[in-house]
Parts: C-alpha cells; structure tokens; sequence
C-alpha cells in the first residue's frame, strides 16, 4: 500500500468518525424542543411516548430573589452563583400519563418539588459525587400541570471543578430507558476495555522481555477506568467513591492513560526510550500522577493540567503512529486509526465540549450523554491490530518452519552423500592395510600390529559415518531389516572384548552376567551389534571410574540386555530428550564426546525390532540401558564356529613385538587422552623411537605421574571429559616453567582463538589433529633438544660461575705452604695434598652433571676446610655430624660455596673466629643439610635478596646456589641468620628415584 493511499484511508476514518458523532447527536435530539418563558413551558404538542426527552432549557423563576417574579435561565454549571430555587410550569395537556425528570448536577444538594410534592434529596454528599438520577412517576394536576421547584442548596466543588447541570424530562418509561442505556453503555465498554487489558498483561507475563505490552495493558486499564467515572459517573452505582477520591481517581486515569499509551508507542514503534527528551517528559507525567495523588484536593481540580497531559501525550503518539505507517507498512495502521480514533474521543469530550465558541446546543448535545462509538471503534482496532500481527507471525513462522524443514532435508541429504564419499577411500585404506598384511611377508610383528591398528581406527571411523547413513534412511523410511533367528551370547561377548581395551585405559572394569544358555532372538545381527555397541561406547564415555555391569534375561517372550554403569547418570530433563538427534545431554562436558546419534539410531533401530530401548538413571549414581528383543519362533539355530576374540588377537599379537629394541634415549614423555586408540598410536610411535612414553586417560592419573616421576615432555589432548587441556597446561605452569618441562596439546579445532588460548594457557607446541606421525615427530624432538640444550648450558654456567678460584685464596693457600715448608714439612705435604684434591674436585668434568654422590661433595668441602684452618688456625673450628646412612646425590658445587661464603663473609670479619657446624641427618624421606656458623650474621637487606653484598662481585654468593637448587630440586635455600648471632642455611632433599638418578652420566 502506497503512502497516498495510506493518507486518504487516514482521511476517511477522520471523516466516518467525526459524521457517526453528528449522527448519534442527530438521533438524541428530540424532534421539538419547546423553550421556557416566563417559567412557563408548552408542551402539549410532544408526544411523550414515542419521543425522546427534552431539555428543560429557558427561563425559569428565581422564587428565592428579591423580585420573585425574575426570570432567568437554569445555570448551565454548578457553581457558587447556581445556589437558589428555580420553578418551572410544564403544560403537558395530558393528566393521566405520568412523566419523569432527569437531573444532573454532580457537585451540589439538590432538592426537588413536583406540584409541591416532596419527590427527591441529595443523600449525604461526602459518601460520594451523585449519578444521574431519573425521577419517575410524576404526575399532572388536572389541568395537566407539572410544577417542578428545584433548589440547589450548597456547591461542593470550586471554579476549577464545575459540572454541567443538566434536566430533561420526558415519560417514566423513555427517562428509565435513556438512563439505563447511558450507564450499560459504560458499564460495557469499561467491561470490554478491561477484558483487553488483562489478556495484554497475560500476554506481557507470558513474554515479559515485550515490555510494551505490559504498558499497552495498563494504558487500556486505566481507559476503562476513565469510561465508568467520567460522564454519568456509572461507577457510582456501584461503588461509593468519596468526593476527593473520584476526583482523584478521573484526573489521575486520564492523565495515566495518556503516559502509557505514550510509553507504548515510544518503546514498541522507536528507539528513543533511553534518550534523554522521552526520560525527562516521563519524569514530568510521574510527577504529575503522584501530584493528583497526594496533593491537597483544591489543587488536583485544575483542568489544565490534564489538557495539556492528553494533548501533549497524544499528539506525539499519533505522530509515531502516523510515521510508523507511513513508513513501515499496513501493521501498524490498525493500530494507528485505533489511536486517532482515542483521540477523537478525548478530543470531543475534554476539548471541543469546553471551548467557548461551541454552539450551546451541540455542547449540550456533546456533554448530554456518553457516546461509546468511538472507544468502541478504537477496540476494534486495537483488536485487528494484534489479530494481523498474530497472523502475520504465524505466517512468517509456516515459511521459516517450510524454510527450516527444506535446509534440513539439503543437510541430511549432504551428511549421506558426505558419508559415501568418505567411505570409498576409508575402505581402501582398511583393504590396502589388510593386504599388505596378507601379502607381504617381511613384515616384522611390530608393523602388521600397526597396520591391524590402522584397520581398527579406520573401522570406528566406518561406524560414525554408518551413524549418518542410518540417520538419513530412517528419516526417508528407506532403512531395511534383515532378521533371522541368531544367538546373542557370541555377539554380546566379542563386542566387550572388542570395547575392553578402552576399559582397560579408563581403569574401568567390565563384568558380564548372563545364563548358562539363552534362547535365540528374531533380529538382524548387524543391528544388534551397533545397539549394543553404543551403549556399551556410551556408557565408557561417561563412566570415568568405577564398573560397567552387562546383564543378560530372557522371559517368555523378550530377551533382555542390560548396560548398567557407575558414571555421572543423566538427570530427568535430559532423560526426556537423550534419544533425539544430535542430542548428547546438558551434562556432556568434553566436545570430543561423539554428536548425539547412536543412542537415537539404537532406539530406533529397537522400536523395528519390535523392541524397546529404555534408560533408568539418575544424576551422580549411574545409568542403566535397556534393551528388549523379541525371541525366536525357531529356536534351532546352527552354533556358528568360535573365533578369536579381539582381546586374544591384540595379546598374540602384543606377544609377538620385538622386547628388546634398542634404546636409543633416556627421554621420558606422559600423554594423556581420553580415547585409548590415540593413546595406542602415541605409544607405538614413540617407543619405536626408543622414548620411555606412559599414557593415562585421566586428569587425576596424569597428575599423580608427574609428582612421582621426572618427564621431559607432556602430550595433552585439549578436548577430555572433566578438565580440557588448557585447564591442565595451566596446572602445570603452576609448577614448572616453559623451558623446565615442554607441552604440546592436541586438538582437532584449528581456529586461531583456539591456537591463541593454548599459547596462552602455557603450551610449547599445537598440533593439529589429524596427526601427521612425520610433524608429531619433528616437533617432538626439536623441543626436547631446545629443553637439553637449554638444561647443558645452564650446567655449564653455574659450573664455571661456582668453578672459579679466587686468586687471592691461591696466592694465600702458597704463602701458607711456603711457610709450612720452614716449619712442618708434614703439615706442608698435607696441606699440598689437600690443596690437590681441592683444585682436582674444583676442575673436575662431573661438574657438568646434574648430581653426583654426598660423598663426593663433602670430599672437596673438607678440603677447602683444611686448607683454611691450616691459614687460620684455632680461628676457625669445624664441627661434623653426618648420619652414614643417608645416600643421596646432591648438584655439584652446592655445599662447597655456601662453605666458603660462611668462612670469609661470617668467621673472617670476627677478631677471634668461630665455628663452622656441617649436619646432615634424614628426616622420614627427606634430607636435610645444615650449615651453621656464628659468625657476624647477614644483614636483612642482604638475606632478602639471598646474595652477598654488592661490593663482592666476584663472590659466588648464595643466590646462583639458591637458583639452580630450585630448578632442579623445585626448593632452594632456607636462611635465618639474626646479625652478630650467626647463619644457619638448610637444605632439604627428596629420597626419591628422581634425586639419586644422574641423567648425564
């Protein structure tokens, strides 16, 4: 729909709405309208009962002036100036009808006189503003006279509240009727427009992110509110509402209706709620409504203020209606006509009614009643409105749904065509590897294990694709049986031995329980080994430790298999779904963890059977599988000839592989994986190579190792059940550092992020999976060498660094010869014998290595120590306490320094010496060294920073000690020194295989 024709629409309704007003007001004027003169009104020519009632409009008598005899209209409002007595003769020429008087002045006490007859009082006007009232059964004198005295006794309300006071008198029977119409009216449109606000809301509590409808609801409530306290008031037939609070409760609605419907159109049809305009005009219209709530009454009954709030809220409503139209489309135009039609109602009823230069008649005719049409009209749109989105969405959701189920059918049909494509070159590669078995004849054991390997994965990789054909054909119905009668035990038995080994690498153990003998069962043997292969498979996936259970029974008709597991169980709403498609459980942590088809495919293919697949399970405890099977007719079945199992076959050929290849290296690497076929390929790889490679499955075995035993390099596959490989990699880092210990992870997901976030968690290398053995290989050895390279020169270094000999102790250690050689020669030849052992120990190539025997260390120590007590004589004393039996091997050059940092920076700086105290005891599986001396202590500057002080460069010091102690024993030293009191340093050593082994030696 063009924008012209969208305007001329627009155009139309203004014009339908605006001429059904003039209409209705056409059809409620009666057809004469006698006037009043003198207090005197001729209405003998009106026939009453079939007319409608008329205005008592003219000239009255003031019987309560002055002048008693003054004329003057009926007040049009209550006011102040309206209190006084009125009388009016009517002249109806008929004496035995009986007639009616219609009065309504809300705001006053009013009391009426019929012929001098008593015929109604204001009740008490504090329990609430007055209706309209219908004075029934008045009667003529007998000259058909009806002499009515209406005096308004007090006004209750002030300038800024006036009500129209209106009379109309006609027959009892047209009076009751145009009041009871009046006051049904509002009570139905109330009623309909409150039935529209409590289905919005319910359609808000259903979707509460549509916060627009919610607003759109309140607006429509707070309309209905408006309907049934304004006009007639027909509320109050119901409801005694005091005078304060109907006010109160009017302003408040129309103001409230406005806000929200303003709140809806701004949040439904633009995105200007959060700017700064809309929040400010929102916090003016919340402050108006908690004014008209809370402010004294005086000042809540000023009509401007809600004229300005309608004309303000509804003139930018229309606008975002008129603007939506006109540029989105027809959605929105319903909704549109349903607010200009709101408007046109707000419009007539607050605006034109009250302005100056309105006929009096038509505003007579605008405020003499409640004229529904309009609200009427705006429901109606308001209703088409929500219909046609409803209906627009359904229509939508059929095309994406059609939209949907095509992309699936073109997803299907590519995951067939996928899966025969691959399984053209996945069977070549199981045929060329059967064939090179069968064929060639050189081939060692260890090669044709390999290539039976190979058959192995190709064979799990033919079974996934199987997954997909068979998902394809049961959508089309194209999957077919091939029953007969079978016996299950050979099948339920070779497809454990077939699944143990990844038992075997999960520590998890599989029992079979079955009877002696089972009757035979009606089934295609081929789809009874992939129903209990997967859940036996499903089952290993997610049992993590403890047993897996396989009970088999039979009653009469059904045989009955059983998979029962300690693993993390599946909760009720996953139990719901877990046989869909592509459906693994919210529970499933690893994405390594298969794609959800097995257990749906074996469900369905039980259901053909004639059979059930049902699960048992509950969180943290285990699952049980069900399945049922019906038997045989024919229970003679030929036994077919037992063969190997996989087990045996694996173990024959395990036998077979050469025990004593040649160990070509010392390198120690621990894989982990959750698959154990990846596991059997990393460990054949790598042993063939001469590696000493230990696989695990788990995070808490692959843990466990690395505590209890030294490894070169660490192989993570990143996607594992419980922890994933980052998660891991970042558990290492915590204790080893990049060049102490390599990681290289593997991973099927070559995104960059994925790469990004392994480098980041601590790995050395990232290997893509499918593994290239060649690169797996390359990379390997390349960060082992770069770890040795690194490990030898950091050898060498602190070798040379605790290597050097200062040459103020060799010119010391001759002059003191020389002088031995004049007095002892003994003590000379002792000393030069020593000072030998001391430059030999000191140049020594062990020094390289990474440990050496105690015996060896404390040999130099106590030749550096002789040498020195033979300068210093009873200055320096040394006291030993060694435990003989504690072996141990220990870094060279580790105790000789620490030795000689106490004798020159401790004993030498005292006047008269000290002691040196060298203990070295075993505490459990630990030793500990201890070296002690009271010399002048360390300052506490100094002990911060383990390291002797700045102005003795070339001095060892206990820093570089401290540093190769803790990359090669993962704790350094323990110092507490307290200056002028002395040092202790302790040294504590592990008793384990990783401390007494010398890799270099």
């Amino acid at each position: 729909m063009r924008g012209r024709t969208k305007l001329l629409l627009i155009l139309a309704f203004a014009i339908l709405l605006t001429l059904g007003r003039f209409v209705w007001y056409h059809f409620q004027t009666p057809a004469i309208q006698p006037t009043a003169a003198d207090g005197q009104l001729d209405a003998q020519e009106i026939d009453f009962s079939s007319s409608h009632s008329i205005e008592l409009s003219g000239d009255w008598k003031m019987t309560d002036a002055a002048d008693s005899g003054t004329s003057a209209q009926l007040p049009a409002y209550m006011e102040a100036d309206a209190i006084g007595a009125y009388e009016l003769d009517i002249h109806t020429g008929d004496s035995t009808a009986q007639y009616a008087l219609s009065l309504r002045a809300l705001y006053a006490d009013v009391t009426v006189f019929a012929n001098d007859k008593l015929v109604y009082r204001t009740p008490d006007f504090h329990q609430g503003p007055g209706t309209p009232i219908a004075i029934t059964n008045l009667k003529t004198d007998k000259d058909g006279y009806i002499r009515l005295h209406v005096r308004f006794h007090a006004f209750h309300g002030n300038d800024h509240a006036k009500a129209m006071i209106e009379t109309k008198f006609g027959s009892s029977k047209q009076i009751q009727q145009e009041t009871f119409l009046a006051a049904g009216v509002q009570f139905f449109v109330g009623a309909i427009l409150f039935i529209h606000a409590v289905y919005a809301f319910v359609l808000y509590v259903m979707r509460p992110k549509k916060i627009g409808t919610f607003y759109f609801s309140i607006a429509v409530l707070l309309t209905s509110i408006a309907v049934v306290t304004s006009d007639y008031n027909a509320l109050g037939y119901v409801i005694n509402l005091s005078y304060d609070w109907h006010v109160r409760i009017v302003y408040f609605s129309y103001v409230g209706l406005s806000f929200f419907f303003l709140l809806f159109a701004v949040v439904t049809f633009t995105n200007a709620a959060n700017k700064w305009p809309f929040r400010f005009l929102s916090l003016l219209f919340a402050a108006y409504l908690i004014y008209l709530l809370l402010a004294p009454i005086d000042f809540v009954r000023y009509v401007l203020g809600i004229g300005i709030s309608l004309m303000i809220a509804f003139s930018i409503v229309c606008w975002i209606l008129f603007r939506t139209v006109i540029t989105t489309g027809e959605r929105a135009l319903p909704l549109f006509l349903a607010g200009a039609a709101a408007v046109s109602h707000v419009a007539w009823t607050v605006l034109i009614g009250n302005l100056p230069f309105i006929d009096k008649a038509l505003q007579a005719a605008i405020k003499s009643g409640f004229y529904p049409f309009d609200i009427t009209v705006a429901f109606v749109c308001f209703c088409s409105f929500w219909f046609i989105r409803f209906f627009q969405t359904e229509t939508e959701n059929e095309r994406y749904i059609e939209q949907l189920e095509l992309e699936q059918k073109r997803k299907d049909q590519f995951l067939a065509n996928t899966s025969h494509e691959l399984h053209t070159p996945l069977h070549g590669m199981m045929n060329m590897a059967q064939s090179v078995i069968e064929q060639e004849s050189k081939l060692n054991n260890q090669s044709k294990y390999k290539l039976q390997l190979i058959q192995t994965i190709s064979r799990k990789m033919s079974y996934l694709l199987n997954d997909l054909i068979d998902v394809t054909q049961m959508k089309q119905n194209r999957l077919r049986l091939e029953p007969a009668a079978m016996q299950i035990e050979p099948l339920l038995i070779g497809t454990v031995d077939m699944l143990r080994f990844m038992a075997e690498e999960k520590h998890v153990d599989i029992h079979v329980d079955m009877p002696d003998s089972l009757p035979c069962v009606y089934a295609d043997e081929h789809r009874v080994t992939q129903i209990v292969t997967n859940m036996l498979h499903n089952a290993l996936k997610f049992t993590h430790e403890g047993s897996i259970h396989l009970v088999v029974s039979a009653d009469e008709t059904q045989l009955y298999v059983k998979v029962i597991d300690t693993g993390i169980g599946i909760d009720e709403h996953t139990q719901a779904r877990i046989f869909l498609p592509y459906e693994k459980g919210d529970n499933t942590i690893s994405e390594s963890e298969g794609i959800g088809l097995g257990l749906g495919i074996s469900k369905q293919l039980a259901e053909m059977h004639g059979g059930t697949l049902t699960v048992d399970s509950e969180l943290a405890k285990g699952s049980a599988f069900t399945l049922s099977l019906p038997l045989a007719a024919d229970q003679q079945v030929s036994s077919p000839p037992k063969t190997a199992t996989y087990t045996e076959v694996a173990s024959a050929v395990a036998e077979k592989i050469e025990p004593d290849l040649a160990t070509t290296s010392d390198r120690r690497i621990l894989a982990i994986d959750d698959d154990a076929v990846n596991l059997m390929v990393l460990k054949q790889t790598f042993e063939s190579n001469g590696y000493h490679i230990h696989t695990v499955s788990t995070a808490t075995a692959f843990l466990k190792c690395l505590t209890k035993e030294r490894y070169d390099l660490l192989i993570i596959d990143v996607m594992m059940p419980k922890i994933s490989g980052f998660q891991l990699t970042e558990i290492v880092r915590q204790t080893y550092s990049l060049s102490e210990l390599p990681i290289l992870l593997l991973t099927a997901r070559s995104q960059v992020t994925d790469v990004y976030a392994g480098f980041r968690a601590g790995a050395n290398e990232y290997v893509m999976k499918p593994i290239d053995i060649v690169e797996l290989k390359t990379r390997v050895n390349s960060m082992l060498e770069l770890k040795e390279s690194i490990e030898e020169r950091l050898r060498m270094e602190a070798a040379w660094l605790q290597a050097q000999i200062h040459p103020h102790f060799l010119f010391n250690t001759l002059n003191t010869i020389a002088s031995l050689s004049t007095i002892d020669t003994d003590r000379m030849m002792r000393l030069l014998q020593e000072f030998g052992n001391y430059l030999q120990s000191s140049f020594n190539g062990k020094n390289i290595s990474s440990c050496i025997p105690i015996e060896e260390e404390l040999d130099l120590v106590r030749s550096y120590l002789y040498i020195q007590q033979e300068r210093f004589g009873r200055r320096l004393q040394v006291k030993w306490h060694i435990d003989r039996h504690v072996q141990f091997r220990i870094p060279p050059l580790t105790l000789q320094p620490l030795v000689e940092n106490a004798v020159l920076h401790g004993l030498q700086s005292k006047e008269d010496g000290g002691t040196i105290f060298i203990e070295i005891l075993k505490e459990e599986s630990t030793a500990v060294i201890f070296i002690k001396d009271d010399g002048i202590g360390i300052p506490v500057a100094k002990l911060q920073n383990l390291s002797v002080s700045s102005e003795q460069k070339d001095s060892i010091g206990l820093l570089n000690t401290h540093t190769r102690l803790q990359k090669i024993n993962g704790s350094g030293l323990l110092v507490c020194s307290e200056e002028g009191a002395g040092t202790t340093i302790q040294i504590r050593l592990p008793l384990t295989e990783r401390n007494e082994e010398d890799n270099n030696q």
